[in-house]
C-alpha cells in the first residue's frame, strides 16, 4: 500500500514547506489535545499547527494518545504525542511521515501507551500491536518497554520471534521475572507463584478473558482454580504479562498477580506469514527422544481490514522420576531400652515409599483467529483455542515402616534428640498404579472496539470449557503384608543422602513374598465450564488532570462437576502368586544418584492377570457406593461485577504524572453440593453462600527526571477459595501402614487483603534498567491446610483439609537489573545480563497457639540470565533459585513439611543459518538438580529426581 493510499492529513503542504523555508520551523502554537485515539489526535494536531502528517492506518490502529496541552512547536508537540508509541517521525519537504521504530528501539508498540486506559493486561486491551524482533535481547527489551509504559506494576515476557518463545514452557519462562517462582511436575513447569503466594492466589487470563481450568485426575490431590501451564504450548503465545497491582477494569480474584497470556492477531503480522518448526527432545532419565512440531500461518487483505490466522502444535514428552515419597514423621513416647517404661517423647519416622514414576505425554493444540477492522472506528476479533494433552502414567512403589511399638531394645539411633532409626517389625505394600488421562481445553471468544461519538465500546463474550478425564480408569494393583524385621535410619535432607533400609528377613524381588491385597479401580472426570459476557465503555474527558473515564459490567457463570468412582476389588485377597504375575523391575539405576542403601528393585505387578482372575462385575453396576458419593461434587459460581475508573495524565509544573483510580464491585454466589461423611455414612448436602466486595484501587506513575519512573499503588483485593476446597468431599487413602485422607470445607471464607506497592525504575541506558520495588499485603482472612485425625469405620486417618485461619501479612522487596554491555569492544559488545532478586517475609496466625510463616512462600528467590548475541549467533544461560518453602502446617511445628531450597539452570545456543532459518540447542536442568523436602531440623521428608533434558530444534520463517 502506498503512502498516498494511506491516511494523509492535509493542512496545506506548500504552506508548511514555505514556512520552513522562511526559517519559521520553530514557530510555537497553542496546542490542546485530550487523551484520545492516536489517529484522531494526529488529525487534531494537524489542524491546530498546520503540519502535514502522513501515516499508514495499521500503524495507529488501536493506539491511544496521551493528552498534550500548552505552547509547543509543531515538531515538539508531535514528539510528545508519540512518546512511548513505538513510532518515529521522518520529515520530507516539511511533511511528517510516521514510521515504525527499528526493532531494537521498539518500545510501547507492545502495549497501550502510558495514557488513558494504559493498563497492561486489561480486558479492553484487545488491539495492542504485537511486535516480534527475532533476538532474545530484543524480546526482553520489548518487555522492559512494556513495563515502562504501563500504569500498573507489571512484568512481561515477550516472544523472541513468531512461534518462538524463550522457553518450551510458559511457566519456565516466567520464573525469570522478579517475584515469580514456579512449581514443577516431572520436571516441567506446572503452576506459577507471584510474590511468594501460591498458584491459587493468581488469576490466569487468555487475551484478557478467563479460561477454564483443567483438574488433576492422576490422584486424589486437586488443583481447584490453579491454571495448568503445561496445557498451553509456548509456540502459540506472543507474550505473557504478570500484573502485580490491579486496576478497577481488571478481573478480581488475585492477591498474588494476574497472569495474562497473549496470542498472535492476524492484522498485527505480515500477510502470507508462514512459520514451521521441528524439534527433538532427549530426556536423560527416560532415555528417549520425543518429537515436537509447530506451524503458524497468517493472512490479511491488501487494505489490511480483514485477516485470519491459524497455528498448530504437536509434541510428545517422556518422563521418568525417581522419588522418595510418603515419608511421614510422628512424635510419641518411646521405650528405647526395652524396660517397659517410656524414655521420653521423641520425633521419629513412620514410613517411606520409594517410587518410580513414568509418564508419556502427547499434546495437540490449535489456535485460530479472525480479525475485522474496516475503519479506525471498528475492530472486531473472533478467536478460538483448543488444546488436548494425553497423559499415560505408570507408577511403581513399595512402602516400609518404622513401628515404635516393636522397636528392639538398644537398636534405636538417636541424633540431636531425634530417633532417626532402629530395628522394628514392618509391613510393606507393593503397588502399581496406571492411569490414562486426557486434558482438553476449549476457548471461543468475541471481543472488539467500536467508536461512536467520542465513546469507545468494548463488547466481549466468551465460552470456555476444560475436561479432565481418565480415558482408561486408574487401576492400582496392590499386594500387602508383613515383611519381618527392618533396620531403618533416616538422614538429613542433604544432597545425595538416602535412607538406610535393610530388610533383615525378606526380599522384595521374591514374587511370592506378599499376599494379594486388592485392585482399586477409579474412573475420574472433571468438567470446568464458564461463560461470560460484558461491556465496557470509555471516552476522553478534559477535567483537571483526568483524561478519560472507563466503565464496565460483566457477568460470569462457572461450574465444576467432579465425578469419581471408587471400587475395591478384593476377590484374590490373601492369595500368593508366582513370577508369571510379575515383571522384572525396568531400571538398574533407580535412585543411583543417592548415597545410601535401600532396596532399589522389587517385583512389578502385571495388572491384567490379576484383573482377569478377579470378579469385576461391580464395574458394570451404575449404583454409586459410599466412597463414590463422598468423592464427587458440584460447584456452581455466579459473579456479577461492575466498575468505574478514571485515568489521569498531566503535569504539576514540569513534573509529569499519570495513572488511574477506580472502584470495582463484585457479587459472588457459590453453591457446593455433594455428600458429607459422618464417619459411618455419606449424607447428601448442599451449601450456598453469597458475598459482596467493594474493591478500590489506585495506580500512580511519576517521572521526576528523565529516565526515572516512580510507582505507587494501593488496592483492596480478594482470592476466592479453591473450587476443590469448597467441596463437601472426602478421599481416603491407605496402604495398610499409612492412613491418609484429603477433604474439603464448604464453609470456607474468601481471602481478603489490602495491598500496597512502591517502586523506582531507572532506565540508565537503551534496553537497560535498574529497578527496586517494595510491596505489602495485609491479609485479613485466609485459608490453610491443617492435618487432624478423622475416624471412618474405626480407622483413624490423618485428614488434610482446608480451614479458615486468622490474620496474615506478606511483605517483600524486589530488585531487578537489565543491561547490554554495548560499550565493550567487539566481540564482547554482544554480552548482556538480566537479573532479579526477591526477599519475602510473612507471618500467619493459624490458631491461638500456632504462628508460623504463611504456607507456600519462599523467603528468598532470584534469577540471573546472561546472554550473548553476535550476528547470527545467540546464546543464553539462566539460573533460577528459590529458598526453603513451608508447604503445610501439621498438628505442631515439628511436623510441618517444607520444601528445601532449589535451583535449576537452563540454557540455549542458536544459529541463524539463513535469513529464514535458525537452529537451536537447549538444555533444561543442566546441573541435574534434585528437589528435597524436610521436616523439623532438616530431616528428610521427600526426594525427587527428574534428570536433564536436551532439545534440538529447527525453525523456518517465510
Amino acid at each position: 500500500m502506498s503512502l498516498l493510499a494511506s491516511s494523509i492529513l492535509l493542512a496545506g503542504t506548500s504552506g508548511v514547506a514555505q514556512a520552513q523555508d522562511r526559517g519559521q520551523a520553530a514557530a510555537t502554537y497553542q496546542v490542546k489535545l485530550t487523551a484520545q485515539p492516536l489517529s484522531e489526535a494526529l488529525r487534531a494536531l494537524s489542524r491546530q499547527t498546520g503540519l502535514e502528517i502522513v501515516f499508514r492506518p495499521e500503524l495507529v490502529r488501536g493506539r491511544n494518545a496521551r493528552a498534550v496541552s500548552g505552547k509547543f512547536s509543531a515538531q515538539n508537540a508531535l514528539d510528545r504525542l508519540l512518546l512511548n508509541s513505538g513510532l518515529i517521525v521522518r520529515y520530507a519537504n516539511g511533511t511528517a511521515i510516521l514510521e515504525r521504530a527499528p526493532a531494537q528501539r521498539q518500545p510501547a508498540a507492545l502495549v497501550a501507551p502510558a495514557s488513558a486506559a494504559a493498563t497492561v493486561g486489561a480486558s479492553e486491551d484487545n488491539t495492542s500491536e504485537i511486535v516480534v524482533t527475532g533476538t532474545y535481547s530484543a524480546s526482553i527489551s520489548d518487555a522492559l518497554d512494556r513495563k515502562r509504559s504501563a500504569n500498573n506494576v507489571v512484568d512481561s515476557i515477550e516472544a523472541v520471534d513468531i512461534a518462538s518463545f524463550p522457553s518450551q514452557n510458559l511457566a519456565e519462562a516466567l520464573q525469570r521475572l522478579p517475584g515469580v517462582t514456579i512449581e514443577r511436575d516431572r520436571g516441567e513447569g506446572l503452576f506459577v507463584k507471584v510474590r511468594g503466594l501460591g498458584a491459587n492466589f493468581q488469576v490466569t487470563l487468555l487475551n484478557g478473558q478467563s479460561i477454564a481450568v483443567n483438574e488433576n485426575v492422576r490422584d486424589s490431590g486437586q488443583s481447584g482454580r490453579q491454571f495448568r501451564f503445561d496445557t498451553i504450548p509456548a509456540e502459540l503465545v506472543a507474550g505473557v504479562d504478570v500484573v502485580k497491582s490491579p486496576s478497577a477494569n481488571l478481573e478480581e480474584g488475585a492477591i498474588g498477580g494476574i497472569v495474562n497470556i497473549r496470542t498472535f492477531k492476524p492484522l498485527d503480522l505480515d500477510s502470507g506469514k508462514l512459520v514451521v518448526s521441528a524439534a527433538g527432545s532427549y530426556a536423560e532419565k527416560a532415555d528417549r527422544v520425543d518429537p515436537n512440531f509447530s506451524t503458524l500461518a497468517s493472512w490479511k487483505n491488501d487494505s489490511e481490514t480483514f485477516g485470519a490466522l491459524i497455528a498448530a502444535t504437536y509434541s510428545k514428552r517422556s518422563t521418568r522420576q525417581d522419588r522418595l515419597t510418603g515419608i511421614s514423621w510422628g512424635v510419641d513416647e518411646l521405650d528405647l531400652d526395652g524396660d517397659g517404661t517410656g524414655d521420653g517423647e521423641y520425633l521419629h519416622p513412620w514410613s517411606l515409599r520409594p517410587t518410580l514414576e513414568q509418564e508419556d505425554r502427547e499434546r495437540y493444540a490449535v489456535n485460530a483467529a479472525v480479525q475485522f477492522a474496516p475503519s479506525d472506528a471498528v475492530n472486531l476479533a473472533l478467536e478460538g483455542f483448543y488444546t488436548r494433552l494425553n497423559d499415560y502414567y505408570d507408577e511403581l512403589t513399595y512402602s516400609v515402616g518404622f513401628d515404635p511399638e516393636t522397636l528392639e531394645a538398644g537398636s534405636a539411633v538417636v541424633k540431636d534428640g531425634v530417633v532417626v532409626g532402629g530395628i522394628s517389625q514392618s509391613d510393606s505394600q507393593i503397588s502399581r498404579d496406571i492411569s490414562d488421562m486426557v486434558h482438553q481445553n476449549w476457548f471461543v471468544g468475541l471481543s472488539g472496539d467500536i467508536r461512536a461519538g467520542g465513546w469507545t465500546f468494548h463488547p466481549k463474550a466468551y465460552i470456555t470449557r476444560a475436561l479432565s478425564d481418565t480415558a482408561g480408569p486408574i487401576t492400582r494393583t496392590r499386594l500387602s503384608g508383613p515383611i519381618g524385621r527392618v533396620r531403618f535410619t533416616m538422614p538429613k535432607a542433604e544432597s545425595g543422602a538416602m535412607p538406610t533400609v535393610e530388610l533383615l528377613d525378606s526380599n522384595l524381588d521374591q514374587a511370592s513374598l506378599l499376599p494379594f491385597r486388592r485392585i482399586e479401580w477409579r474412573p475420574l472426570k472433571s468438567i470446568d465450564k464458564e461463560h461470560a459476557y460484558g461491556l465496557s465503555v470509555d471516552r476522553p474527558v478534559d477535567f483537571g488532570p483526568f483524561v478519560s473515564v472507563d466503565f464496565g459490567a460483566k457477568y460470569r457463570s462457572r461450574s465444576r462437576d467432579y465425578d469419581r468412582r471408587d471400587l475395591k476389588i478384593e476377590t484374590l485377597k490373601g492369595q500368593h502368586f508366582d513370577g508369571t504375575y510379575f515383571n522384572q523391575f525396568p531400571y538398574s539405576d533407580f535412585l543411583s544418584d543417592m548415597q545410601g542403601s535401600l532396596p532399589t528393585s522389587w517385583v512389578q505387578p502385571r495388572p491384567d492377570p490379576f484383573w482377569n482372575e478377579s470378579d469385576t462385575s461391580a464395574v458394570a453396576n451404575p449404583e454409586r457406593t459410599r466412597a463414590d458419593l463422598r468423592n464427587s461434587y458440584q460447584i456452581d459460581e455466579q459473579i456479577t461485577s461492575v466498575y468505574g475508573m478514571a485515568n489521569f495524565d498531566s503535569f504539576v509544573g514540569a513534573l509529569p504524572f499519570r495513572g488511574n483510580i477506580g472502584m470495582r464491585y463484585a457479587h459472588t454466589r457459590q453453591t457446593s453440593s455433594g455428600h458429607a461423611e459422618t464417619g459411618t455414612e455419606a449424607l447428601p448436602v448442599s451449601f450456598t453462600s453469597t458475598y459482596d466486595d467493594f474493591l478500590p484501587s489506585a495506580n500512580l506513575v511519576v517521572e521526576p527526571v528523565r529516565d526515572v519512573v516512580l510507582r505507587f499503588a494501593a488496592a483492596r483485593v480478594i482470592t476466592r477459595p479453591s473450587l476443590a476446597d469448597l467441596a463437601p468431599r472426602l478421599t481416603l487413602n491407605s496402604s495398610g501402614l499409612i492412613f491418609e485422607a484429603n477433604g474439603g470445607n464448604p464453609q470456607l471464607k474468601r481471602f481478603q487483603a489490602w495491598q500496597y506497592d512502591a517502586g523506582v525504575e531507572y532506565y540508565f541506558a537503551p534496553r537497560s534498567a535498574l529497578i527496586a520495588s517494595v510491596f505489602y499485603k495485609d491479609i485479613g482472612t485466609f485459608v490453610y491446610n491443617q492435618v487432624t485425625d478423622f475416624t471412618v469405620d474405626g480407622n483413624v486417618y490423618a485428614l488434610t483439609a482446608p480451614t479458615n485461619g486468622g490474620e496474615a501479612w506478606v511483605k517483600g522487596l524486589e530488585l531487578a537489573f537489565q543491561h547490554q554491555f554495548t560499550f565493550l569492544p567487539a566481540p564482547f559488545d554482544g554480552l548482556g545480563l538480566q537479573a532479579n532478586y526477591t526477599v519475602t517475609d510473612s507471618q500467619a496466625s493459624y490458631n491461638a497457639t500456632l504462628k508460623d510463616d504463611l504456607a507456600g512462600i519462599a523467603k528468598h528467590s532470584y534469577n540471573i540470565t546472561g546472554f550473548y548475541e553476535n550476528g547470527p549467533f545467540e546464546a543464553w544461560l539462566s539460573y533460577s533459585w528459590r529458598g526453603n518453602v513451608l508447604q503445610s502446617v501439621g498438628t505442631n511445628d515439628r511436623l510441618s513439611t517444607n520444601s528445601k531450597a532449589f535451583g535449576s539452570m537452563d540454557g540455549s545456543i542458536s544459529l541463524r543459518v539463513t535469513d529464514y532459518a535458525q537452529i537451536s540447542l537447549q538444555g533444561i536442568n543442566i546441573l541435574n538438580a534434585k528437589q528435597l523436602d524436610y521436616v523439623d531440623d532438616n530431616w528428610l521428608g521427600g526426594y525427587t529426581d527428574y534428570g536433564r533434558t536436551v532439545r534440538l530444534s529447527a525453525r523456518v520463517s517465510l
